[in-house]
């Protein structure tokens, strides 16, 4: 039935520019051009019209196909509306709970990756200074020969 109407529409949006072109009389030397817009028109209404009887018999004759995906769509729809609903309600109970588990591994994440960081700091302070105190102590414990 909607396929019916949505031709029926597109027929009656087609027709329109004709009824304006009809309502205001051309110039005469734009005869031959009237003429052509006035064939066209024709042409147009009868596949319209031919379009929206075929689209009525299909319409007709599947009717019963397209009750049954209407009622499967609408069931499918439902079963999905219901499975929503529930998740809904799950993430409404635990949405706070998980906000805040959220945010605390955040934070116990920025704690770590700063004590981290401060270890790696003095792990190469430490190295840095262990250089230093080795490296001076080797140049002179070298004789030359």
């Amino acid at each position: 039935m909607r396929l019916v109407l949505m031709a029926v529409m597109a027929g009656v949006l087609m027709l329109a520019p004709a009824a304006n072109a009809v309502a205001n009389p051309l110039e005469p030397q734009q005869n031959s051009f009237q003429s052509t817009i006035d064939s066209v028109t024709a042409y147009l209404k009868a596949e319209t019209s031919e379009a929206v009887a075929a689209a009525a018999r299909v319409a007709r004759e599947h009717k019963g196909t397209l009750d049954a995906a209407k009622a499967n769509i609408d069931a499918t729809i439902s079963q999905l509306r219901e499975t929503l609903s529930g998740r809904k309600a799950i993430l409404e109970t635990l949405g706070p709970d998980a906000a805040a588990t959220a945010e605390a591994w955040r934070q116990e994440a920025f704690e770590s990756w700063a004590q981290l960081q401060r270890s790696a700091e003095d792990a190469l302070d430490w190295i840095a200074a262990w250089m230093h105190n080795h490296s001076s102590s080797d140049e002179h414990a070298k004789t030359p020969v």
